[in-house]
């Protein structure tokens, strides 16, 4: 049976991810139709379609960022795992074997993404188009991610 304390913490990284998660998606759905980018394409993006960009990055990096650094843990404690001297990897490792997460490789990459996509540099338009490309099509593999952990948990933790 989990602590009062430890469900506490689940249901707040729960919501925290959920909140980042509709919003991700909506951005996304108000961009999709643009899609793949192009420099002509990039360039003439309102304002208003811009700034869904950057909504999007946000919160994209705020899901992976959620998941990965509190989610994760908590499932794993939860579980009644011993995570706290646990690097990072050997925790993406675990929820692989446990069938939690498809690849840790794959979350890596994700990783990855949420880091390049959040420096932003206005000079190298190629770069920014290239990674709103590529979170374009990863925004919908972190969702069907979040949909999967968002369904085990409730289901293992009976939230």
């Amino acid at each position: 049976m989990l602590k009062q304390e430890h469900i506490f913490k689940l249901t707040q990284s729960l919501q925290t991810c959920s909140l980042h998660h509709s919003r991700m998606i909506f951005a996304y759905n108000e961009l999709r139709e643009f899609f793949p980018l192009d420099e002509v394409g990039y360039e003439n993006l309102s304002p208003t379609q811009i700034s869904y960009c950057d909504q999007l990055i946000y919160r994209f990096s705020k899901l992976q960022d959620t998941i990965g650094n509190k989610l994760f843990r908590n499932i794993l404690e939860g579980l009644g795992e011993n995570h706290e001297e646990m690097a990072f990897i050997d925790v993406l490792s675990r929820l692989e074997k446990l069938q939690i997460i498809e690849s840790q490789v794959e979350w890596l990459q994700l990783r990855e993404l949420r880091n390049s996509v959040t420096h932003e540099y206005p000079f190298n338009s190629d770069e920014i188009i290239e990674g709103l490309n590529t979170l374009i099509d990863k925004s919908e593999y972190l969702s069907e991610i979040w949909q999967k952990i968002e369904n085990y948990v409730q289901m293992k933790f009976s939230l």
